[in-house]
């Protein structure tokens, strides 16, 4: 396994977590920690960041493997 892969792979995990965290609960109330206004800024960019690293390593890592 190659670090590109690895690195794709545990920060789509990553997002992947931080999205499952933020979900309301069966009363539709969020999380304690989105109930302030400044997690409302930054909260959505830290997703995307791990997001769109995660997806452009294993993108460098596709396009790195020989076929």
């Amino acid at each position: 396994m190659t670090q590109e892969l690895l690195i794709g792979i545990v920060s789509i995990s990553i997002a992947a977590f931080l999205i499952f965290i933020a979900l309301p609960d069966k009363d539709r109330v969020s999380p304690r920690f989105l109930q302030f206004e400044a997690s409302l800024v930054l909260y959505p960019p830290v997703v995307m960041v791990f997001f769109a690293v995660g997806v452009a390593e294993l993108l460098v890592w596709y396009l790195r493997t020989p076929h």
